[in-house]
Formats: structure tokens, sequence, C-alpha cells
């Protein structure tokens, strides 16, 4: 009888165990899923403020960021089309700005190149 008695408490022990780390686990897990929502509420909110500064890029008048943004909600504008115009609206200005550099750059070569023949004359 002493030997069953050891058993049971052996197994008494081992089911308490099991039950400790179960409750253990679900602790974690309820922890993790807590941890999960507010990472997915921060990448929201952070998705958000993107999607503000790339709206506040485009540098549009009252008028015409409310209609950008009125055919965006009933999907009368075509994301992908505007953010192929703002990409060539970008380039056409960098080469512009690339462009008036080079001129610059020139003017003032041209400039030095006459003030250096200037002076050996004198």
């Amino acid at each position: 009888m002493g030997e069953c008695v050891r058993r049971e408490e052996g197994m008494n022990r081992k089911l308490k165990r099991y039950l400790e780390e179960e409750e253990k686990t679900v602790a974690k897990i309820a922890e993790l899923q807590e941890h999960l929502k507010t990472l997915r509420i921060a990448k929201k909110q952070e998705e958000d403020t993107e999607i503000i500064r790339s709206i506040r890029g485009m540098k549009l008048d009252g008028r015409t960021l409310f209609h950008v943004l009125n055919g965006i909600q009933d999907g009368g504008i075509d994301i992908q089309e505007l953010l192929k115009e703002a990409e060539s609206h970008a380039l056409s200005e960098a080469e512009a700005t690339a462009e008036e550099m080079q001129e610059d750059n020139t003017d003032a070569l041209e400039a030095s190149e006459s003030e250096e023949e200037n002076e050996t004359e004198e």
C-alpha cells in the first residue's frame, strides 16, 4: 500500500507541474498577444504618418488636394498612375536643376577664362 501512495504522490506532482506549466504558457500567450496588438497599432500609426507625409509632399493647393483625396477614396484616381506622375514630375525638376547647374558652371568657367585673358593682356 505504501508503494501505491508514492505512485499517487508522484503522479500528483507530475500533474501539478503540468498544470503550473500550462498556466504559465497561457499567461505568456496572453502577454504576447497584447504585445502583437500593440505592434500592429504602432505599425498602422506609422503607415498613416507616412501617407500624410507623402500627400503633403505633393505640395498641392487646397482645392487640388481635395479633389485628389476624393478621387482616391471613391476609386476615381489610380494611385499607381498618380505615383508615376509624381515621380516623372520630380525627375523633370531634377533634370532642370541639373541643367541650370551645368549652365551656371559653364558661365562661371567662361567668366574665369575671360578674367585670365584680361590679366595676361595687361
